[in-house]
């Protein structure tokens, strides 16, 4: 199993409101319980936050 390190891409799968969401993304910032991803798309950055013992992820990938 990999680590997930800062600079990575990462695939992340969840559910919100009974639907799969996926975000794919940069981790920037790694803290004890949660970790951020930056998404750049036409020049507009997008930032989540996700935690790491979140019960609705489905899946994380690293590329």
């Amino acid at each position: 199993m990999e680590c997930i390190k800062k600079n990575k891409n990462i695939i992340i799968t969840y559910l919100v409101n009974n639907k799969i969401n996926i975000f794919i993304g940069k981790i920037k910032k790694i803290k004890k319980i949660t970790f951020h991803i930056i998404k750049k798309n036409q020049e507009i950055i997008i930032k989540k936050t996700f935690f790491i013992k979140n019960p609705n992820f489905v899946s994380l990938k690293i590329k």
